[in-house]
């Protein structure tokens, strides 16, 4: 309404006009659709309305170029002074992917031409909108458009766009400067070793992969491997082994990141080296802070059933994500499940996450009345919440049981879970539960049910009371109540 007041005389241009310069493409977005609404419409003055496109301004313009009135667009879109001005090249970027042809093609032209004199700023502008409009029906043109305009910028321009806190705006820029003939090999490195987004890392490691490929040099891909980040390191070290360089896999074995591990221990491979044996040794004598973590992985990537003594002493390890990397290892190589199973009230939330998964399918691997111990309201949250996955998992009534017991204890922590998942079970799964409860089993969920009615409802109460009657009606019993019912 500012913008349109603004351009029909009744409102400050300047203020407006200053805030279209720094406009995101979502505000651009915005207003277009906006500028369209019948209060912006019933607002302009019957001369403005008769006489077609305003000649009083800026705004007037951009009014007439996002008006529902396709002969106003068209007419706003051919004007010159609208492909002349830097501030209205988003609304020239938006027409060109209108609904009318017409329009449509008209603001093709004129954004080509507006484009070839833009500055530095309105480029910018013009790119954040083509981006956040690629994915309409008709926006690729203006993709198109802007990537090229980009190509044929200036190298200053172009840098100073690849800079730019526009995620997509940036991408746009590194992918239309890398696909030039102007990047440098020590350019392009920099850029992948500095950039922080992970897509345009992966664009420079791309075409320093495809250089290093073509020119058959390793000195940069050896540097990516080492500085850059985990897929760039894995780009550079998959080019370095189609380059005859499998070695170069080996001082990564150890590496943070799994993906990159995996690389390496298939570099090593190539090399004529079983990664397995290098991570047995390493365990053997190394002990830095930073390389257990991850030996301890990888040999449970990569190793067999028989490393599995090795790596139950690092169940004891002090250090919280050693202990849960030694978790999943033992599990991920087929050990036992007896040694983890203490576990589930370690002091660290990682390391009972991950005897939770690795638990996971062995429903009767802890003792339920260790799980019940464990859920007391004495202990912490994290182990609560292990022992009520590892109790819903074991069968159908233990599950209800646990459910009722949180909800009939009013807990506070995980009450509503509970909640949520007995209503879960009584819609979808009640009707696949054959095996009905124990007669004591069934009195003991009864009671638990009066108490927790006020918390679930009457309703729901009165669901699960019909559901555990009619498993202890049995076949004979239950086939015309459930008709009826």
């Amino acid at each position: 309404m500012r913008v349109a007041d603004a351009a029909a005389g009744r409102g400050p241009s300047d203020e407006v006009a200053g805030m279209l310069e720094v406009a995101s493409a979502a505000t651009w977005i915005g207003l277009d659709r906006a500028l369209r609404s019948p209060e912006v419409v019933y607002r302009e003055s019957p001369a403005e309305a008769e006489d077609g496109l305003p000649r009083d301004g800026r705004l007037s313009r951009l009014v007439a170029a996002c008006s529902p009135d396709g002969r106003r667009r068209e007419s706003a879109v051919a004007d010159p002074v609208v492909g002349a001005d830097e501030v209205l090249l988003p609304a020239l970027v938006l027409r060109t992917a209108d609904w009318a042809p017409q329009v449509r093609e008209v603001a093709r032209g004129s954004l080509a031409a507006a484009l070839r004199s833009a500055d530095t700023a309105a480029l910018v502008a013009a790119a954040g909108v083509a981006v956040a409009i690629e994915s309409w029906e008709r926006g690729g043109h203006a993709l198109e458009a802007v990537a090229g305009a980009l190509r044929a910028a200036p190298d200053e321009v172009l840098a100073s766009v690849r800079g730019h806190h526009d995620v997509g705006v940036r991408r746009l820029a590194y992918r239309s400067w890398l696909a030039s003939d102007r990047p440098r090999h020590e350019e392009v490195l920099l850029a992948a070793l500095d950039e922080q987004d992970v897509v345009c890392q992966m664009l420079c490691a791309e075409w320093l992969v495809s250089d290093a490929l073509r020119c058959r040099r390793v000195d940069g891909l050896e540097r990516l491997l080492g500085e850059g980040g985990a897929r760039a390191g894995v780009a550079a070290l998959t080019a370095l082994v189609e380059l005859g360089r499998p070695d170069a896999g080996v001082a990564h074995l150890a590496d943070r990141s799994a993906m990159m591990r995996a690389t390496a221990q298939w570099a090593a491979r190539r090399a004529g080296r079983d990664p397995a044996v290098i991570y047995r040794d390493a365990l053997a004598s190394d002990r830095a802070p930073g390389r257990v973590r991850a030996l301890v992985a990888g040999l449970g990537e990569c190793g067999t059933r028989q490393d599995v003594d090795v790596l139950l002493p690092f169940l004891e390890d002090p250090r919280p994500r050693v202990r849960a990397e030694a978790v999943r290892a033992v599990r991920r190589l087929g050990g036992p499940a007896a040694p983890i199973v203490g576990m589930l009230a370690d002091p660290a939330p990682v390391v009972v996450r991950a005897v939770r998964r690795g638990l996971r399918g062995e429903p009767g691997a802890v003792p339920a009345p260790r799980l019940w111990a464990l859920l007391a309201a004495d202990s912490p949250p994290h182990v609560r919440v292990g022992a009520y996955e590892q109790l819903c998992g074991m069968d159908t009534w233990t599950r209800v049981h646990a459910d009722l017991h949180l909800l009939a204890a009013r807990d506070a922590e995980l009450g509503a879970r509970a909640r949520d998942d007995l209503i879960d079970w009584s819609r979808r799964s009640a009707v696949t539960a054959f095996r009905m409860p124990s007669e004591e089993t069934a009195l003991h969920l009864g009671k638990l049910i009066d108490t927790a009615e006020p918390v679930l409802g009457a309703r729901q109460a009165g669901r699960l009371r019909w559901i555990l009657g009619r498993r202890a009606a049995g076949p004979a019993g239950g086939g015309g109540g459930s008709r009826s019912a």
